[in-house]
C-alpha cells in the first residue's frame, strides 16, 4: 500500500479521536465491551444515528496501539479489509477500529484470517442488518456481536441535557414508584419531546433532514445485505411504515398492509421482517397463541418523523410505543389479545401483566400494573416516563 494512503489513514484516526472528546457522555454499551475478554473480537451492530462511531472512537482511546478508520473510505477503496489492517498491524498498531464493516466486500472472510493470524485484535461496526452466525459460523465463535439500540429516554436526558440519571430496573421501577415519582417529577414532561427527537442522536438543527437521510440508506445500502434492492422496494418501505405511522398499533396487521400497499401478503410479510432486521420496526408477538399476529410498532422516532407528512398521531400508539421501545431491549415482552370483543390488559413483561393508558385510565382489565400519563401513583399506577429509565 502507498505510505501516502497509510499517512493519511493515521492522520484521520489521530484527528477523529481527539474530536471525540467533545463527547464525554457515553452509551451504556461502554463498559459492557469494555469488560469483554481481549481473546474475542467485539462487533457493535444498530440503526444509523445511534452513536456507533462515537462508541467506537471513545473506547479507541481506552485501548493502547489503537487506529480508527471506515470500511466506506475513498483511500481504501482498491484494497481488500485483509490489506489494510495487515498494514497497519506492521506499523504496530495493536486494537483496529473499523466502522461500517458491512460496506467493504468480503469482509466476513478477510475477519476470519485476521483473528486467525492473531496480530491485532479487532472492534467493528456494522448496521441491523449484519449477522456474524448467518455469515460465518467460524466468525461466530471468534466475535461477540453487541447490539446498540437506539438511545433511551435516560441517556437522551444525559446526553442531550447533561443530566446524570442512573440506570433503574423493573423490580425498582414497580416497587419504588412514589419514591422515584417524586425524584424524577421535573423529566416527565419531556419524554413527548423525547418521542420527536429521541432515539437517534443527530443535532436539533436539521434533525429530521439528517433523519430522511439516515432512513434511505438504511432502505437502499443497508437492506442490500438481505435482498436486491430496487426504486419499487424503496417505495414500497416508505409506504409501509408511514402506514404503521398513521394506524393503531393492531391495525397495521399484514393483511391491511397488504391491502393498503397494493402487495401480496407473502410481500408484506417479507417487508416487515427486512425492517424489523433493519431495526425500524418492533414485532410484538402475542402470549402463547403464535397463530396471531404480531402488534407493530417503530423505532422513536419514526411515528412523529411521518407525522409531519400530514396527520395527527394518536397519542395512545406513542404510549405505547414509548413503553414497547424500552422493555423490548431488557425482558422478554409480549401482548395479551382475548377472544373477539374482551378486554384484556396491553403486555405481558416477564411475569407482570401492564396496562399503558393515559391518566383517567382505569383498571376494568384487571392489570397488575397500569402505566399511565403522568406523576399520580397509587393503586398500583406507574408513571410511564420511569419505565424510560431501564437502560
Amino acid at each position: 500500500m502507498d505510505e501516502h494512503v497509510l499517512s493519511s489513514l493515521v492522520a484521520t484516526s489521530r484527528r477523529l479521536t481527539s474530536w471525540v472528546l467533545r463527547f464525554p457522555k457515553r452509551r451504556f454499551l461502554f463498559d459492557e465491551i469494555l469488560r469483554i475478554d481481549e481473546e474475542y473480537y467485539v462487533g457493535i451492530r444498530g440503526i444509523r444515528g445511534v452513536g456507533k462511531t462515537v462508541l467506537m472512537l471513545q473506547l479507541a482511546r481506552e485501548y493502547e496501539r489503537s487506529i480508527y478508520f471506515s470500511a466506506d473510505s475513498t483511500l481504501i477503496k482498491p484494497f481488500s479489509l485483509y490489506e489494510v489492517v495487515k498494514e497497519l498491524a506492521r506499523m504496530g498498531f495493536r486494537n483496529v477500529f473499523i466502522d461500517e464493516i458491512h460496506r467493504k466486500p468480503g469482509w466476513e472472510a478477510d475477519l476470519k484470517t485476521i483473528y486467525d493470524e492473531h496480530e491485532v485484535r479487532v472492534i467493528f461496526s456494522g448496521s441491523s442488518t449484519i449477522d456474524i452466525l448467518t455469515s460465518s459460523s467460524d466468525l461466530s465463535r471468534r466475535v461477540i456481536l453487541k447490539e446498540l439500540p437506539p438511545a433511551s429516554f435516560r441517556e437522551w436526558l444525559n446526553i442531550k441535557s447533561d443530566m446524570n440519571l442512573p440506570r433503574l430496573s423493573i423490580k425498582e421501577i414497580l416497587s419504588r414508584t412514589f419514591d422515584l415519582t417524586q425524584m424524577y417529577t421535573e423529566i416527565e414532561p419531556l419524554w413527548r419531546e423525547y418521542m420527536v427527537r429521541g432515539g437517534v442522536l443527530y443535532p436539533k438543527s436539521g434533525f429530521f433532514d439528517a433523519l430522511d437521510s439516515s432512513l434511505r440508506k438504511v432502505i437502499l445500502q443497508d437492506l442490500s445485505a438481505l435482498r436486491e434492492i430496487d426504486v419499487k422496494y424503496e417505495q414500497e418501505a416508505f409506504r409501509l411504515l408511514y402506514y404503521i405511522a398513521k394506524s393503531k398499533p393492531f391495525e397495521a396487521n399484514y393483511s391491511r398492509i397488504a391491502k393498503n400497499l397494493g402487495v401480496s401478503k407473502t410481500f408484506a410479510v417479507r417487508l416487515v421482517s427486512d425492517l424489523t432486521s433493519a431495526g425500524l420496526i418492533h414485532r410484538i408477538l402475542p402470549c402463547g397463541d403464535v397463530r396471531k399476529e404480531p402488534k407493530l410498532y417503530l423505532t422513536v422516532p419514526l411515528r412523529r418523523f411521518f407525522e409531519r407528512k400530514g396527520f395527527d398521531v394518536e397519542l395512545g400508539a406513542l404510549r405505547e410505543e414509548f413503553f414497547v421501545n424500552h422493555l423490548i431491549h431488557i425482558a422478554p415482552l409480549c401482548y395479551l389479545k382475548g377472544e373477539k370483543g374482551q378486554k384484556t390488559p396491553d403486555f405481558k413483561v416477564g411475569d407482570v401483566i401492564i396496562e399503558v393508558g393515559g391518566k383517567g385510565k382505569g383498571k376494568y382489565q384487571r392489570p397488575d400494573y397500569t402505566a399511565v400519563d403522568g406523576v399520580v401513583t397509587g393503586d398500583n399506577r406507574v408513571p410511564l416516563f420511569l419505565f424510560g429509565l431501564v437502560y
